[in-house]
């Protein structure tokens, strides 16, 4: 086997320090951020639980006098905007006040990571093998999405566990991992392209666990805050949220193909055409492909095509990135592990552009092709897929 060249060694070292430090200037921001984030939808909806007001948790008013008396006084409302199910693990938090819970929650965050670094570890034998045992911590961390949600306080490392751990499950048991899926639920917009595309591969175990799941944690989510709350007050925000993501304050803060597409002032019609046709490219590129691989294309493509995807989102691109690096590398291709390395540390951009974040769609998509080029340029399946 080939050796690795020294070149490669030097930029497996630099890359994750130089990431980590692009980061922390925005530490010292935690506590601004923390005031005005999206935790404040979190905690306020454990709050309400504990309270006694869970059938309030989706009403706009009562959130905003919630956070106005236990967090701070602000013009702008964080709505709760998940399942109720989610909720219900916010509760402890709400016991604590608001700035520490924050410190907590941060501390869970990067437990979290630390388990999901145990979790992916294993597949990335060959990415470790070139450099000192904190790359790969340090390249999670790095990671901006990742290091996003955790200073906004959002729960995107869940989804990214709950995916990693399908990831581990789906070659022996596809129901069991459509199960584990559902568990993300509240991130539902990411996970529906990629029951679509599992859909379509016709891995029908897979999608009916999901199915099952799904509606398990709906049917808890409807116990929870009643059957009134859960389905028409929850879809009404739901409604209200998709016509405050038109307005371009917030549009150009979406990592994706809608916003995209409205900076270069094209139609609805052009957004649907170019997402049918990722879809359709991954349908194709992914027939006749192990579940992993699959898996790994779909959470690409699902990083895309949603119409309603945020910064943290891309939280869920750290496993199909790292196990393309972790690929190319195995197979002694570095053109193409420079390429999904660019687009892993094309994201720290976004640390500059705060009002261009769609610009973020552009890292996903050329990672999408390189990984759809990789896919159907190989003959067989690889052995690196393996776990």
């Amino acid at each position: 086997m080939k050796p690795v060249p020294y070149y490669v060694l030097a930029l497996a070292m630099a890359v994750p320090a130089i990431l980590v430090g692009v980061e922390l200037p925005s530490l010292f921001r935690f506590q601004n951020l923390a005031l005005h984030s999206d935790f404040r939808g979190f905690y306020t909806a454990g709050y309400m639980l504990r309270t006694g007001q869970r059938r309030d948790i989706y009403d706009f008013a009562s959130i905003h006098r919630i956070q106005d008396e236990k967090i701070t006084a602000d013009d702008g409302v964080f709505p709760f905007v998940h399942p109720a199910y989610e909720a219900v693990f916010f509760v402890p938090l709400s016991l604590l006040s608001y700035r520490v819970a924050c410190v907590v929650w941060a501390g869970f965050n990067l437990a979290l990571l630390a388990l999901i670094y145990r979790l992916i570890r294993p597949c990335l034998g060959d990415l470790s093998a070139v450099g000192p045992k904190w790359m790969i911590p340090a390249l999670l961390l790095g990671f901006m999405p990742i290091a996003f949600s955790i200073l906004v306080g959002q729960d995107a490392l869940v989804l990214l566990l709950i995916l990693i751990l399908v990831y581990r499950r789906i070659e022996s048991n596809e129901l069991q991992a459509g199960l584990l899926l559902s568990l993300g639920m509240f991130r539902f917009q990411v996970l529906l392209p990629i029951v679509a595309l599992f859909l379509l591969w016709q891995s029908f175990r897979f999608v009916a666990g999901w199915i099952a799941g799904s509606a398990a944690v709906l049917s808890v989510s409807a116990l929870i805050v009643g059957v009134s709350a859960q389905v028409q007050e929850y879809a009404g925000l739901l409604r209200e949220m998709v016509s405050y993501s038109s307005l371009w304050p917030l549009l150009s803060r979406m990592p994706n193909l809608r916003a995209l597409f409205v900076v270069c002032n094209l139609g609805m019609a052009p957004v649907v055409l170019a997402s049918l046709s990722i879809i359709l490219l991954a349908t194709v590129v992914g027939a006749g492909r192990n579940s992993q691989q699959r898996l790994l294309l779909a959470i690409t493509v699902s990083a895309v095509v949603p119409y309603y995807l945020w910064v943290h989102d891309l939280s869920v691109l750290a496993l199909p990135l790292l196990v393309a690096i972790n690929g190319a590398i195995a197979q002694r291709d570095w053109l193409r592990a420079a390429f999904a390395s660019a687009a892993l540390s094309g994201f720290a951009v976004l640390w500059f552009t705060w009002d261009r974040l769609y610009l973020g769609v552009l890292f996903t998509l050329f990672f999408f092709a390189t990984q759809a080029t990789g896919l159907w340029s190989s003959g067989k399946t690889p052995r690196w897929w393996k776990w």
